[in-house]
């Protein structure tokens, strides 16, 4: 991680966004992969967020070593999960890939087969499938199974955007991240210093949660905050 704490720091806000940017992009597209697993992704528009992302979760990856445990908060159709097990095929990485879901039109979605779209973007590139755990985030009966079977090394919050939802998401699952690894939430950058217009930063009530709890808006001794990509930020467990 020591390349992004470069990019992110030393530069006008403003700058250090757009060569945040442009520095994912690029090297991105440097895999041919992830330029093709984006196409399709846009093409049916199984995945929303940013190609900048893609980059970004193969340097939190990379700077883990042995196996890793991913999960996902809210997956939809599968764009992310399907990123980390094509990222397991390249790079020769022991990846267990977990997503908690509801798998239907919780959140505004549209209605479809969300189970099936999954499966397809899998089958589109030959990748074993995740495991999913079909519920709401905030269900009792998957907060209490994550409490006594996780241990995660990467948690990725992309559920729910109401303040209820987003506050449980981060009191619950986060501290199952084990110490040194790394909390990504999305659309969570609306309150950051550097944002410019014509780029999406985030919903609001969901950067006002995190800010309410995460630094470096708030003390926190548990979490060092990391950076942003876009309206993705990032967190490394102390």
């Amino acid at each position: 991680m020591k390349k992004f704490n470069e990019l992110v720091r030393g530069r006008s806000p403003e700058d250090t966004q757009r060569k945040i940017s442009q520095y994912f992009i690029e090297k991105g597209a440097q895999i041919p992969e992830f330029v093709k697993l984006r196409k399709l992704v846009e093409k049916e528009v199984f995945g929303f967020g940013e190609f900048e992302f893609y980059y970004m979760h193969k340097m939190i990856l990379d700077s883990l070593e042995g196996k890793v445990t991913f999960c996902e908060i809210g997956v939809y159709k599968g764009q992310i999960l399907a990123l980390y097990r094509l990222m397991a095929n390249l790079f020769n990485r022991d990846i267990n890939i977990i997503g908690i879901t509801p798998l239907d039109s919780t959140d505004g979605h549209i209605e479809s087969d969300y189970l099936r779209d999954i499966h397809l973007l899998h089958d589109t590139f030959d990748l074993k499938y995740p495991a999913i755990l079909k519920y709401n985030s905030t269900d009792s009966e998957v907060i209490d199974m994550a409490k006594k079977n996780f241990i995660l090394d990467i948690l990725y919050i992309d559920g729910g955007h109401t303040k209820e939802v987003v506050t449980s998401d981060i009191l619950n699952y986060a501290p199952l991240v084990r110490s040194g690894g790394y909390l990504i939430i999305d659309d969570s950058a609306n309150n950051m210093d550097g944002v410019y217009s014509g780029r999406f930063w985030g919903i609001k009530v969901v950067s006002d949660v995190v800010d309410s709890i995460l630094p470096p808006k708030t003390k926190n001794s548990e979490w060092e905050y990391i950076g942003n990509v876009i309206h993705n930020r990032v967190w490394k467990r102390i």
